[in-house]
């Protein structure tokens, strides 16, 4: 099943979506893949500017689904949706989240790579690792920070609390908070206006903005993998993820 469509929708200008109606976007173990393969054929595709990134009117991503949560508490899988925080911070050409619906956990996190985001006044987004019962992950730690600021992060992740776009637009969260149907039109507006410049120019400035959240997300990432240990030795997480998971 495809989980991910890609097309080219003006010159310079690739759209991928997300698109998985059984698990409501969540980060399954193949839809991890397809989009790390989609990542990938995209970043030698010598025809692109730009990346839209987008998902569900209704959901852009929610996060991992209970399945995959499970099989990393009980140590039979490796959270493959690490790797897609570094082939979004890594991709070599700039990438803009279209935030029509929803984004939760692993899902905004994978929002926060993104360069650009344009995101929707009554949707929700926030980081709901520790309501779940357990640490962050993908680098959050690190990239929050650097998009939140340190007080209004620590509050975003401790108190694993939704905010509404709204909520989120006068500190600056998002590039730009719209009503959700004005959302892929203000996104458009924006890339068309990237894909007029050079490519060669655009991939050097990419590199360039991107490398402080590169960094901080390694340095996160060794003191995530370390609080995971941790927590997932506790035999709490099974009874809080059984009250707390949004199904």
């Amino acid at each position: 099943m495809d989980l991910v469509t890609v097309r080219q929708i003006e010159p310079g200008i690739f759209l991928l979506t997300i698109d998985d109606a059984v698990h409501t976007n969540r980060l399954s173990d193949e839809l991890c893949d397809q989009l790390l393969t989609a990542f990938d054929v995209l970043a030698h595709e010598p025809a692109l500017k730009v990346l839209l990134l987008a998902g569900r009117k209704d959901v852009f991503c929610a996060g991992a689904t209970r399945e995959a949560i499970d099989r990393v508490v009980t140590g039979d899988l490796k959270i493959k949706d690490l790797l897609l925080a570094q082939a979004v911070l890594d991709f070599p050409l700039p990438t803009l989240g279209v935030l029509e619906g929803h984004a939760v956990g692993g899902g905004l996190a994978l929002a926060l790579c993104c360069d650009l985001t344009v995101a929707a006044r009554d949707k929700r987004y926030g980081m709901n690792f520790t309501r779940m019962g357990f640490t962050p992950a993908m680098g959050v730690t690190g990239l929050l920070p650097l998009v939140a600021g340190d007080h209004f992060a620590s509050e975003m992740i401790v108190t694993g609390r939704f905010y509404r776009g709204v909520e989120l637009e006068a500190r600056g969260f998002f590039n730009h908070v719209v009503d959700a149907e004005e959302v892929f039109d203000v996104a458009m507006d924006l890339v068309r206006r990237i894909a007029e410049q050079p490519r060669q120019v655009l991939a050097s400035v990419k590199h360039g903005l991107a490398g402080r959240r590169r960094q901080r997300r390694v340095a996160a990432m060794a003191r995530e993998h370390l609080m995971h240990a941790i927590c997932f030795n506790q035999p709490e997480v099974r009874t809080l993820l059984s009250d707390a998971y949004l199904d």
